[in-house]
């Protein structure tokens, strides 16, 4: 990256800007090359430049939550990483006498924040994001849920700063959301959502707690991971097929497919993306092979992966 571009992404108010960041430092696999930049990108005002500036140099753009569902390649991103943080992050509530609420989040919250929003205000319609990693606007992109249920049910509509840097609210109609699906628009960011909500009763923070639980002693959440890599398909768990394939346990470098759950691949240590996806396409070859399904990884591949073949 030249001089001028460097000057052109410092001189933007709103942002904090770096040069060639490792992005092992910024997903929860903690692996991944550099990035030509890394801009902390803190209004939408200031999204709205970035993405303009951008553009005019032709320097290709991405937009990363709290890095929980991305695989990084050890090559890095020739691009820059916008990350949206604090200062995307509010959360406003507007009450209704007939008990229906509308909660207005920003991208940049996490998941966990506004759960335990939502439980301090007594609010149900989002209890089923219970133990989904990430941000709001990752929760949209991807439609998150679990088996509780999904975002579609309770999304009305969601903020994106579209490519030519317009901002827009789009219904939640025009996004096409299926399971851990969403079709925004090519180079649309997400910077804030509307959720319908409702009064909520005890009995189902009580509920929430128990799944949280459950999920804890199930899932090997103290090490490094993306969470679930693939979506379970019709009828049946990913997890079980995987585990069913023999594949629990296995290991490539510092990466191996949990022995805990096995829809999980986990850094033990010193792992690289490069061994993250081997055990990621070990695990597609060998699921088609032994059961003729098709696993559908819910993991993003960023940066430069030209070199991999297809599993």
């Amino acid at each position: 990256m030249n001089a001028s571009v460097r000057q052109r992404l410092h001189a933007i108010d709103g942002t904090t800007t770096a040069f060639d960041e490792l992005m092992s430092r910024h997903t929860t696999y903690k692996v991944g090359g550099p990035a030509s930049a890394y801009v902390d990108v803190h209004t939408v005002e200031a999204l709205q430049r970035v993405i303009a500036a951008l553009n005019q140099v032709g320097l290709p753009y991405l937009v990363l939550g709290n890095g929980s569902n991305v695989l990084f390649s050890d090559a890095g991103f020739r691009g820059a990483v916008l990350h949206l943080s604090r200062g995307l992050d509010a959360v406003a509530l507007q009450r209704q006498a007939d008990g229906s609420h509308t909660l207005v989040a920003g991208a940049a919250l996490s998941i966990t924040r506004l759960l335990r929003y939502a439980k301090s205000e007594e609010l149900a319609g989002l209890e089923f994001l219970g133990g989904v990693p990430g941000t709001v606007g990752g929760a949209v992109r991807m439609n998150a849920g679990t088996r509780l249920g999904e975002l579609s049910e309770s999304l009305v509509a969601a903020e994106v700063v579209l490519a030519d840097g317009a901002r827009t609210w789009l219904d939640a109609s025009q996004l096409d959301l299926s399971y851990r699906h969403s079709s925004l628009p090519a180079g649309a960011v997400v910077t804030a959502a509307r959720f319908r909500t409702t009064d909520a009763t005890p009995q189902m923070w009580t509920r929430l707690d128990e799944v949280l639980a459950y999920r804890k002693a199930t899932q090997p959440l103290t090490m490094p991971s993306c969470g679930s890599v693939f979506a379970n398909p019709p009828g049946d768990a990913a997890g079980r097929l995987i585990e069913a394939a023999g594949l629990k346990g296995r290991r490539s470098g510092g990466a191996q497919v949990s022995e805990q759950h096995a829809n999980w691949i986990v850094n033990t240590g010193g792992a690289t993306a490069t061994d993250v996806r081997r055990l990621i396409d070990l695990c597609v070859t060998t699921v088609r092979t032994r059961f003729a399904v098709d696993l559908r990884h819910e993991v993003r591949f960023l940066g430069d992966w030209a070199d991999w073949g297809d599993a």
